[in-house]
């Protein structure tokens, strides 16, 4: 299986739709939208250590993932039910 990984700048650009679906989604008024950015922006800068423990845990957890769906190579035969 191909190794998948995300770039620091893939994870931020999925952070930031998510982020921005969730504030916009939870009505929030405009001043705390702003408080959100605001938050985002000093938090979650590309090179940061904060954005490279997100982008460690999401590559980890994506190939946790993979490798459970991957179907097992021993299977229970047809005549075994």
């Amino acid at each position: 299986m191909a190794d998948v990984r995300f770039s620091d700048d893939e994870v931020m650009e999925i952070l930031s739709v998510v982020i921005n679906q969730i504030a916009e989604s939870a009505g929030l008024s405009d001043k705390d939208r702003a408080m959100v950015k605001r938050w985002k922006s000093a938090k979650l800068r590309l090179g940061s250590d904060d954005m490279q423990d997100i982008v460690s845990k999401v590559n980890e957890d994506f190939a946790k993932n993979l490798e459970r769906r991957q179907r097992s190579p021993i299977r229970k035969p047809d005549w075994a039910d």
